[in-house]
Order: structure tokens, then C-alpha cells, then sequence
């Protein structure tokens, strides 16, 4: 579909010399001394199910419609399949979000992991939000045991950081799942208030990126991919971007030193994927969210050197839907460089893969980012089948 009127042009890249009063891109810190933590890598757990084959040396793409499709993570509802899981994994989506309300006992959740992968066509990702503390869905479930907080871990050592992690993507996996939308990389104030609060390992950026690289290395040993979130940083605004979009006044100076060090050293380590979070910092774009901001991807990409799957938060989030409705959010966020959208609920998935598709026809859309897209959350999942076609 065309874009919409609203969508403003996309800006210069983020300035990184001299002229912009900030120190040059090189100059953001890696791993610091004082997080030893950091310098293990994050083994890549390739998630995604089933063994697939090898790549030949002939490149075929699938369909347009499907190489939409599979850019979407999304909600279900119900508790089994044939409640509407079925009809999103016949929609050909690339994963499963589930929620606590999908969340009955072990058993169930096997069950239900199960029957979607059988159905699909090209092995799903199945993911969850399991954060230590409060936004646990299978620990509120009472599925798995419940764990301290993320402020709570922070104090203690990565290694025991490391084997939390480690307990709960055993946990996981056993159930299915592939894919922890944790750790949050946010860094929050001293008191541990404002949105995202005990959520976060700290008010240090060198403890948060200690612990929460530990934590990412704790759940890859247990096959389980980590998506760091929320980049550039959600953890001293006191807006909830799930009603409203925050907006960060933060200089980019104070950005660097303060809220990327735990995404960088996270890279460093090689976390799989990093989840941009729908904030307005008007440092890197003052026009967009983060999410649909290609400013923020290239510092992503060029500044700090990510490259593996970006991810946007739920493009369902009032931080996105009281200006753009969902399907023109997700042509703007691929277009400024994601490679994979979180649907919470399944509603609108296909008019969301359609717009997609109407927006590579017309030419609003790249087709070769729509591809690039497509094969980062391929290799994400762990499929070679189209290794092929990378560049």
C-alpha cells in the first residue's frame, strides 16, 4: 500500500564527528574493564525447530507473499491450535508470540508448540517475553519456577547470572520454544523507577552489561536465542510506550556514555538480535520512533557494528498506533532497515503482509530490503536452506 502522507522523509545519517559535539563512532566503549562477563562470547543457539536442508548453489527465493509473511512475529490467541494458531501459522508467519493467556501447564504449551510446527510450512520461531521478576510469562504461568528480578541478579555475580539463564532456557526448550525476548539492556535511574524499574540489572552501565550479556550466554547454552532490548535505551523515560511514545532529550554524548554500552558489549559477545524500542531520541531521530527510524538502525549497524536480526517491539504499542496505523508502521520500519515486526495479536496479519507486498509492487519498499529481511530472520531461525541467496 502507499505510504502514508504522514510518513516524513527520512533524515541525514546520525552525525558522529567532531562538528556534532560528540566523539566519532569508534568511540563508543566496548566491553568495559570492570564487566569481565562480557569478553565470553553468546554461542549462536540457531533456533528454529527441525533440521532443514543444506543450500544448494541455486538461489530460489520464496514467494513475495511469503517472504512477507515471514518478516511477522505474532500473537496468538487461545490455548491450542485449532483456537486461531492454526489460521496465523497458515497465514505463513515467520514466528509465535505467546502471552500468559496462551500459558496453561507444561503439557498444554508443548502441545500447542508442537502442533504449529507440524503445520508449517518453513519451521516457526516461538518465542516468549521470560525476563527475571515480574514479566516472566511461563514463570506467571507457574509453568516454570519463578526468578529474582533482573535489579535483584545485577548485584550478583555473572556466573550466577549465567546459571539462571542457563535453568530457565532449559526450561524453554523443553516446552518448544526458541526465542527469549530478554535481557532488557536498559539502564535506569539509581531508585530503579520510571517504566521499565526493576526490569533492568541496574543503574551502572557496566553492571548491566555484564549481567545482561551473562544472561544471553546463559540461555544460548540452552539453545535458546536472546533479543536485547530496548535499543538505544527505555530505562530513565517515564512514558510507557505501550499508551504514548517517550521522548529522550538526552544528548548524543550522554547516550553513548550512558544507555549503548550494554547493547555494545552485548554485540560484542554476539547476542543474535536486538529489539528496537519505540522511543522518539531526538539525538538520533527526532522525527520518528526508533523503530521505524533508519537513523537508529545504521547506528545500530554502522556505529556499533550489529549484524545480526533487528527487531521492532509490538507494532500494536499506543507508541506507534496514535500516529501511524499498523500496516504503513510496518512498511516504514522495514523500509528503515528491520528485518522482523511483533504483531501482538493476530488481528490485521494479512492486511500487514499485504501492504507489505503492495509496498515492494509500488516500489515504496526496496525488494532486495524486503529479501535482506527475509534471510536475516532465516538464519536467525537457524535455516540454511536459502544460504544461497545471502550476499
Amino acid at each position: 500500500m502507499p505510504a502514508s502522507p504522514d510518513i516524513p522523509p527520512e533524515t541525514a545519517p546520525v552525525p558522529a564527528g567532531p562538528s556534532a559535539g560528540d566523539a566519532a563512532s569508534p568511540d563508543i566503549p566496548r566491553a568495559t574493564p570492570d564487566a569481565p562477563a562480557t569478553t565470553r562470547g553468546i554461542p549462536n543457539p540457531a533456533p528454529g525447530g527441525a533440521a532443514t536442508p543444506s543450500a544448494t548453489g541455486a538461489c530460489t527465493l520464496p514467494s513475495l507473499r511469503s517472504r512477507a509473511a515471514q518478516v511477522l512475529l505474532v500473537g496468538i490467541p487461545g490455548t491450542t491450535a485449532a483456537e486461531g494458531g492454526a489460521d496465523v501459522v497458515d497465514a505463513g508467519v515467520g514466528g509465535i508470540l505467546l502471552y500468559g493467556g496462551n500459558l496453561v501447564d507444561a503439557g498444554q504449551v508443548r502441545d500447542l508448540v508442537d502442533h504449529l510446527q507440524e503445520r508449517a510450512e518453513i519451521p516457526l520461531a516461538i518465542a516468549t517475553d521470560e525476563e527475571p521478576g515480574r514479566i516472566g510469562r511461563l514463570a506467571g504461568a507457574g509453568i516454570i519456577p519463578s526468578t529474582p528480578s533482573a535489579r535483584v541478579l545485577g548485584e550478583q555475580p555473572a556466573a550466577a547470572v549465567e546459571a539462571r539463564a542457563r535453568r530457565i532456557g532449559r526450561a524453554m526448550a523443553d516446552l518448544g520454544l526458541t526465542v527469549d525476548l530478554a535481557p532488557v539492556l536498559d539502564v535506569t535511574g539509581a531508585a530503579g523507577g520510571g517504566v521499565i524499574g526493576d526490569r533492568s540489572f541496574g543503574a551502572d552501565p557496566a553492571v548491566v552489561a555484564r549481567a545482561g550479556v551473562a544472561f544471553a550466554r546463559g540461555l544460548a547454552a540452552a539453545g535458546i536465542a536472546a533479543v536485547g532490548k530496548h535499543f538505544p535505551g527505555h530505562g530513565e523515560t517515564t512514558v510507557d510506550s505501550h499508551t504514548s511514545l517517550p521522548v529522550v532529550t538526552a544528548s548524543l554524548a550522554t547516550l553513548r556514555r550512558r544507555a549503548l554500552p550494554p547493547f555494545d558489549a552485548a554485540i560484542a559477545a554476539g547476542i543474535p538480535a536486538i529489539m528496537l524500542g519505540h522511543l522518539q531520541v531526538d539525538a538520533i531521530d527526532s522525527s520518528r520512533p526508533t523503530s521505524l527510524s533508519g537513523r537508529a538502525v545504521r547506528l545500530l549497524r554502522e556505529d556499533l557494528g550489529f549484524r545480526g536480526l533487528v527487531m521492532t517491539d509490538d507494532l500494536h504499542m499506543g507508541g506507534i498506533t496514535e500516529r501511524w496505523d499498523v500496516p504503513t508502521a510496518a512498511v516504514m520500519a522495514l523500509a528503515a532497515g528491520v528485518d522482523m515486526l511483533i504483531l501482538s495479536t493476530s488481528a490485521g496479519v494479512d492486511e500487514v503482509a499485504a501492504a507489505i507486498v503492495a509496498a515492494v509492487e509500488d516500489r515504496t519498499l526496496a525488494g532486495d530490503r524486503l529479501d535482506e529481511a527475509f534471510l536475516r530472520v532465516a538464519r536467525f531461525k537457524g535455516l540454511r536452506t536459502w544460504a544461497a541467496c545471502e550476499p
